[in-house]
């Protein structure tokens, strides 16, 4: 396990009381943190959306701990798992084994979706980084994971692969309101396909 420099830590739920509807977990990043608001708009009365955004990676136990108790908290119809760009010190394998725990206690509590990571480029550039080669690593990971618990894939990675640079901000990594408009459409499509 490797820190950051800077961890952090958002999170939202709406309207807990409430059972009329299903409920979904978003579970990510910084990237989620920027669709999060999007994706309750686009699923206002289809079902209630929470979300755990996080810099904290899954070699961390501290993670693991986190997102599980957070999503036994609540009873969630689905679980929308978007780790992230973060933990990029974790090999592959390191980082599906890992993967492969959470998802499976994740998949005791509800249906999950497995979410592929974004591209990313260096800053100011339309040239990707070097460890875009990780991310899509990662992404097929994530396919061997979805086969073995039988999840589906929200494969954000081709979403943002098609967004044109103004889709992105100026740091490569983060999205412009256009690029996030793009992901949460492709999100709440996903949780509307398992609902």
């Amino acid at each position: 396990m490797k820190k950051e420099r800077f961890e952090w830590i958002h999170s939202w739920c709406d309207d807990t009381g409430m059972d009329d509807l299903p409920r979904v977990l978003l579970i990510g990043d910084s990237i989620t943190h920027g669709y999060q608001t999007k994706v309750r708009e686009l699923l206002k009365g289809v079902c209630w959306v929470d979300y755990i955004a996080t810099s904290y990676a899954v070699d961390c136990l501290f993670f693991n701990q986190l997102i599980e108790n957070f999503a036994a908290d609540s009873k969630y119809a689905v679980i929308h798992f978007n780790h992230g760009l973060h933990g990029m010190h974790m090999t592959t394998e390191v980082y599906e084994e890992a993967m492969d725990t959470l998802t499976g206690k994740l998949a005791e509590m509800g249906k999950v979706i497995l979410v592929t990571s974004t591209k990313t480029y260096k800053p100011g550039t339309d040239e990707v980084t070097d460890g875009n080669a990780k991310i899509l690593c990662r992404n097929e990971a994530l396919g061997r994971l979805a086969e073995k618990y039988g999840c589906t894939i929200d494969d954000l990675y081709t979403v943002s692969a098609g967004l044109s640079m103004d889709g992105y901000s100026k740091d490569g990594t983060h999205f412009s309101d256009e690029g996030y408009t793009a992901l949460s459409k492709a999100v709440a499509e996903s949780i509307r396909a398992v609902l």
